[in-house]
């Protein structure tokens, strides 16, 4: 009596499309319909593969002179035949497979495990987002406060945030059969949450202790954000290739620092430094030492005697300039 063959046909996150049970001592696979397994796949050759049985009783595929060839996975080495144990991919044309028969040990059963709702998780983030952008708004407050003025900002933040996890929704149903709206919602949330504490720390530290460089780099830390939240975003629509996924991020994120960074050098060039803080806060919070009334007289007067040089100079030819 032969015994059983089983030939798995993968999806491209490797789970199995669909699962074939043979009881002989061979199995043909390819395009043609005279074959065993047929594959729809313009790349797998009539007759593409045999998978068959050694004297040891050990599984075996091997290649029937095609020209695309036979691949095994990872690594995707070609071969001509190949001992497989159940567990190596192979890959005719763009189609993987898999081969096993029933003396294949399998995995334990997993604990069944209770869903838990995300949408608690998703209200702690939005409160929070909000709790932020209010109290930066109340801080900078400098005349009589308005309703609309704190309601737009939470408006926009949460149509940004709706909107771009409805695109992540869209392409996750498309590349991997379910919206998953919840999960890509968190990711978004949490980033805005992150981004929008980073750049607080920036404003607060930047005016209370006269840090330039968090201020003046806060874009690296948004381009940071924004890649990690891609990231996140491209797991949850499938875990495979995490490696390529990741390093496409990178490498997006890093042409946009550059560019970014590029674009602020020339902009400190022509206009120079940037001020430590975009906006006022309470002088409560104010940490750094006050200069002393000399120092800032001292640094005036530098300053006249400077400019007083400056136009005594006289203008060289071609500069543009005339004298009065």
């Amino acid at each position: 009596m032969d015994e059983v063959i089983w030939i798995e046909v993968l999806g491209r996150h490797r789970d199995v499309a669909s699962r074939h049970r043979f009881t002989a001592s061979e199995v043909r696979i390819g395009r043609g319909y005279d074959n065993d397994v047929v594959i729809d796949d313009p790349y797998v050759a009539a007759q593409h593969l045999l998978i068959r049985r050694d004297e040891a009783g050990a599984l075996v595929a091997e290649d029937i002179g095609t020209a695309n060839g036979t691949f095994v996975e990872p690594g995707g080495r070609r071969v001509e035949s190949v001992v497989l144990d159940g567990d190596h991919v192979l890959r005719i044309g763009h189609t993987q497979l898999r081969v096993r028969d029933p003396s294949y040990r399998v995995a334990r059963e997993r604990a069944s495990e209770r869903a838990r709702p995300l949408w608690p998780a998703i209200g702690v983030l939005a409160i929070a987002i909000i709790g932020v952008e209010l109290l930066s708004l109340w801080l900078k407050e400098t005349g009589e406060a308005k309703l609309s003025h704190y309601l737009q900002p939470a408006v926009i933040l949460a149509a940004a945030a709706l909107g771009w996890t409805a695109v992540w929704a869209v392409v996750s149903r498309i590349f991997a059969g379910q919206a998953r709206f919840e999960r890509n919602l968190r990711i978004a949330l949490g980033g805005l949450l992150a981004y929008s504490l980073y750049n607080e720390a920036a404003e607060y530290l930047g005016f209370a202790l006269t840090w330039r460089a968090l201020a003046a780099y806060d874009y690296v830390a948004f381009w940071s954000v924004l890649g990690a939240i891609c990231f996140f975003h491209l797991r949850e629509i499938g875990p495979t290739h995490l490696k390529l996924k990741g390093g496409v991020v990178a490498a997006l994120l890093l042409v946009g620092m550059g560019m970014q960074t590029l674009s602020q050098s020339e902009l400190r060039a022509d206009v120079g430094l940037m001020n430590v803080s975009r906006r006022v806060l309470p002088p409560m919070l104010r940490l750094a030492p006050v200069s002393a009334e000399q120092r800032f007289f001292a640094d005036v007067e530098n300053l006249r005697e400077k400019l007083d040089r400056d136009r005594a100079e006289t203008p060289t030819a071609g500069s543009g300039e005339t004298g009065e």
